[in-house]
């Protein structure tokens, strides 16, 4: 039977948020979110650099989150285990590539299992010695004449060609983030791509359907994902956000990094236009006088011209992926960053298409949830515990688990106990795919889209 409960960690550049989620039968409520700051050389531009400085913050954030859903009825009892896991960093990158098949009989209709052999082999594609092929993503077939078929499964023909995207990443990226994790005594059940996260928490069907752009500005990095025609197209990692703007606010100002992001949460916009005439900002020492005024107008306009070059960044990106005039729905740009003023008005001249916020909703994650879930910041920790469900449900069908009573499986638990909890997942190697290799998973026929969500999982189906 699938889980109830699904435990998620959003390890990002300034802190790692612990949440977890549960399956009621008005939708996903989430029961537990908290986050912990990382220091600051824990994480650089989405890549782990101090192992022992994450584990600590993942560790102190998991009891915090522990605490909260301790304290809610008929959970008390329970200990954590398995997570799912971001993964992300400045290394991400996409290319194209194809693959050809002489079919013996052409008569005979394709099945899903030879589509599904194709796409493993993708996997194994060469890549350089410190890569890992982190997923694979379908985006057309070419069965004998029949050109750009979505679904080549139920076809007949002699070839049939599929053409895919690869997201290929640093494979120490991955090693470092599950061997924190893994310190904090808790087993990394799936890693998926934090924007990949984010777009389960925000982008509607329609915006999948239509075209979309999801611009997430983190505090090290600016993921950007697109969307077209339900199949991600494209993704790419800015390795610069919210962290650049702060220290650009230091060195300009010169004013302390802590008093620079302050002076950025509190005060910040995006456009210096709109800065008021002949007003300032004070800043005050241990003593209590003025020992620094700085205009807002020096202000915004630092702001400004970082936020421009990472705005001029998404709008090139969109540009070369050559989906830019398939983009019908517009962007949507969430994260930390996105709470500065304005940044819609300059998102909106910059990018020239519509913009709007991205923010876990009612429509994702029912109204009782914890506040806190319900910002901009959240959007990866939401995505993560929505993608999860979807994991777990594809994972009970497989198994022939539709929730009968008679099923003769107990109902998993919130968490798993912490016995072996630090235990490596398991995962197959067929084929010679490397350990924790992404792979499809079998079953009933799924859609792209719901392929698409699914990394690094584990062949064991603890929750």
């Amino acid at each position: 039977m699938s889980s109830r409960y699904i435990t998620a960690l959003d390890i990002g550049t300034s802190k790692v948020a612990a949440i977890v989620g549960e399956r009621t039968a008005t939708g996903i409520k989430i029961i537990g979110y908290c986050d912990e700051p990382l220091p600051q050389d824990g994480v650089r531009r989405g890549e782990i650099m101090n192992i022992k400085g994450v584990f600590t913050a993942i560790k102190q954030a998991m009891e915090k989150v522990r605490s909260q859903v301790n304290s809610l009825p008929d959970t008390e009892h329970y200990g954590i285990r398995d997570v799912y896991v971001n993964i992300s960093g400045q290394s991400l990158r996409c290319l194209s590539a194809n693959l050809h098949k002489n079919r013996q009989d052409p008569d005979s209709l394709i099945t899903e299992e030879e589509v599904e052999s194709m796409l493993e082999e993708m996997y194994l594609s060469k890549v350089e010695p410190t890569e890992k092929i982190l997923y694979v993503v379908p985006q057309y077939y070419n069965v004998d004449e029949f050109i750009g078929a979505s679904e080549a499964d139920g076809m007949t023909g002699k070839e049939i060609e599929g053409e895919y995207r690869l997201f290929i990443g640093s494979s120490g990226t991955m090693k470092k983030c599950e061997q924190a994790v893994s310190m904090a005594g808790l087993r990394p059940r799936r890693f998926i791509l934090s924007p990949i996260a984010a777009a389960s928490a925000l982008l509607t069907n329609d915006e999948k359907e239509l075209g979309t752009v999801l611009v997430d500005i983190g505090a090290g990095t600016t993921d950007v994902l697109i969307y077209q025609d339900n199949i991600i197209r494209h993704a790419a990692v800015i390795p610069f956000g919210g962290n650049s703007i702060s220290e650009d606010i230091r060195q300009i100002c010169k004013v302390s990094l802590k008093n620079a992001e302050l002076m950025k949460v509190q005060h910040g916009s995006c456009i210096s236009e709109y800065a008021p005439e002949n007003k300032i900002i004070s800043i005050k020492g241990k003593d209590g006088m003025t020992v620094k005024d700085v205009p807002f107008k020096v202000l915004h306009s630092a702001i400004e011209a970082r936020m421009c070059e990472i705005l001029a960044t998404v709008r090139r990106i969109v540009d070369e992926s050559g989906y830019g005039d398939r983009i019908s729905s517009g962007a949507v740009l969430t994260g930390g960053s996105v709470n500065l003023n304005h940044i819609q008005i300059l998102a909106k001249n910059i990018l020239r298409m519509d913009v709007r916020l991205g923010f876990p909703d009612s429509n994702t994650i029912i109204g009782n949830s914890i506040d806190d879930v319900f910002r901009p910041e959240a959007s990866v920790a939401a995505g993560l515990i929505i993608k999860g469900f979807e994991y777990e449900d594809s994972t009970a069908a497989e198994q022939g688990d539709y929730g009968l009573e008679n099923s003769g499986q107990t109902e998993p638990t919130l968490f798993d106990g912490q016995e072996d909890a630090a235990a490596p997942s398991e995962s197959g190697n067929k084929g010679g795919q490397p350990k924790n290799t992404p792979r499809p998973p079998k079953g009933p026929k799924r859609s792209f889209s719901d392929i698409i969500g699914d990394l690094f999982g584990s062949s064991d189906n603890e929750a």
